[in-house]
């Protein structure tokens, strides 16, 4: 057998590398991982260890801010355009530019923040960083490359509906509303230092969508799909079924600088005690997920069990907090999320929003498709602002520039509480820091001048002790700041044709190079 059919909840909503819209979902795998191969590579069958895929050789670090990475020659794009180190330059600086947050794509620069690249030679680049950078290799996993010139000739539309990348697979054809059409690059060059390198087996690969779980379930239980990510209840319909964790937290972040109830801390805490996220989690998903109390999930540099525990769930003291943050019952919030993101995701919602109106909030949850729910999810002060912009506002620190700003584009307006996934590949809890927790993000509804300072310090300091001492204090704030309500370490259920073999990684990203049929 020669192709492979996967099945996503959601069409994607971009398959080019270079758009703001590519980033860290399974729909989107395309532009990520099939199409693209980034800078570096984690690989969860070799302990962890940040590996190259087909265009790197090796790096060592050279100064607190620069790494010198050694490129693989003879690597070509997907046009035949070769892979050298002014290729790589232009996308370092591309996903790195500090006006735009890396054109807008938050899962490269809320890793690694500035970037620049500087040529060595043909096969050696330097990367030079705008602030000390210990870890960066473990941070560049979703810098990806694209043929420049190619790149330079595009039109938007090509931007969004074309990847000419280094990846194991080439992209066909996107027929909207339909599917997505990839065949095995022949020009791939394997990298023996990982299998996420390996050659491509599998000749075609065909990404199709359903939204509803019993379907993609019932379409690999009829041959008609090879895989599928699939609900709890729907194990024992597929011919065979894998299960892990992907890397991601389901949380509630909330607005804690534009919404008037949600900026009071009493509020955002009686939100959690509100919440009997144990029982709830028990009914719905089996008891397969523990209620968690942070953004990173355990392993991450930083996390404990006391800032990732949960807070329990105590009505009576949530009814008084909201007293004694004279709360106004007249003030409704809004729980935004997109329906199966992850499997029984607005079950879930929907138990959250009832119980906070048990306890008096005025609470509403809106089920909205991806795009309008990035649209909500992204209008916070630091979304298409520059770090120019907030110097020139209005304000005595961060918290009241951001707040003098007000929310940003597309919407402008607070985001309330978005619910929705969250991931930490990088395994280090800079990650969430900055995505989740920086004033200068477009993924966070937090800006505090101390903890950005605080972020400063922690991210510069290098493996060890005190990057680890730094990091828990990190997540201790984020958690007795109760900059979200608590949720739970996601876990994924993917259904498998009989004679397909497939491991699922750390992380929610498919690599198909990896899948193989067994007869």
């Amino acid at each position: 057998k020669d192709t492979v059919i996967i099945v996503t909840n959601e069409e994607p909503t971009t398959i080019g590398a270079a758009s703001a819209n590519c980033g860290g979902n399974i729909q989107n795998t395309i532009c990520d991982d099939m199409a693209s191969d980034p800078l570096t590579w984690i690989d969860d069958q070799n302990d962890y260890q940040v590996v190259g895929l087909t265009g790197i050789e090796g790096w060592k670090q050279v100064d607190p801010d620069t790494w010198e990475f050694k490129l693989r020659d003879g690597v070509t794009f997907h046009n035949g355009a070769p892979w050298n180190a002014q290729q790589a330059k232009f996308w370092i600086d591309f996903f790195g530019d500090e006006e735009t947050s890396g054109n807008y794509n938050a899962n490269d620069f809320s890793f690694h923040g500035v970037i620049g690249g500087e040529v060595v030679d043909d096969m050696t680049l330097n990367v030079n960083c705008g602030k000390p950078c210990p870890i960066l290799p473990r941070t560049t996993i979703f810098t990806k490359f694209q043929d420049v010139g190619w790149f330079k000739g595009a039109t938007e539309d090509d931007i969004e509906r074309m990847t000419v990348g280094l990846g194991p697979y080439k992209i066909v054809e996107w027929r909207s509303g339909q599917e997505v059409e990839l065949e095995a690059y022949e020009n791939y060059k394997p990298n023996n230092s990982t299998v996420y390198a390996q050659a491509p087996v599998i000749k075609t690969v065909i990404q199709q969508w359903r939204n509803e779980p019993l379907v993609r379930a019932s379409m690999v239980q009829t041959g008609e799909a090879d895989w599928a990510e699939i609900s709890l209840d729907d194990r024992e319909r597929v011919p065979k079924w894998v299960s892990g964790t992907n890397n991601e937290v389901f949380r509630l972040s909330m607005d804690t600088i534009h919404d008037p109830e949600l900026r009071k801390d009493k509020v955002r805490e009686a939100m959690n005690l509100a919440v009997d996220c144990e029982t709830i989690l028990a009914q719905i998903y089996d008891g397969l997920v523990e209620c968690y109390g942070n953004i990173a999930q355990t392993g991450t540099v930083g996390i404990t069990k006391s800032n990732s525990s949960s807070r329990g769930y105590d009505p009576a003291k949530a009814k008084q907090l909201l007293a004694e943050a004279n709360y106004d019952p007249d003030h409704k919030i809004g729980l935004t999320m997109r329906s199966q993101r992850v499997p029984k995701d607005t079950e879930y919602g929907e138990a959250v929003v009832t119980a906070w109106r048990a306890v008096g909030l005025n609470a509403e949850l809106n089920v909205v498709e991806s795009s309008v729910y990035a649209s909500e999810s992204r209008s916070n002060c630091g979304h298409q602002r520059s770090k120019e912009d907030f110097a020139n506002a209005p304000g005595s620190d961060l918290e009241e520039k951001c707040r003098n700003l007000g929310p940003g584009p597309p919407n402008y307006s607070s985001m309330q509480v978005s619910a929705g996934p969250t991931s930490t590949e990088s395994l280090d809890y800079s990650r969430q820091a900055v995505l989740r927790n920086s004033c200068f993000s477009r993924s966070s509804g937090v800006c505090e001048q101390a903890f950005e300072d605080m972020m400063d310090v922690a991210n510069a300091t290098p493996t060890g002790n005190l990057r680890l001492e730094r990091m828990v204090e990190l997540a201790d704030h984020v958690h007795e700041h109760h900059h979200f309500v608590d949720g739970f370490q996601v876990v994924s259920i993917y259904a498998l044709s009989e004679n397909l073999e497939w491991k699922p990684t750390y992380a929610p990203r498919i690599r198909a190079n990896t899948m193989v049929f067994t007869k």
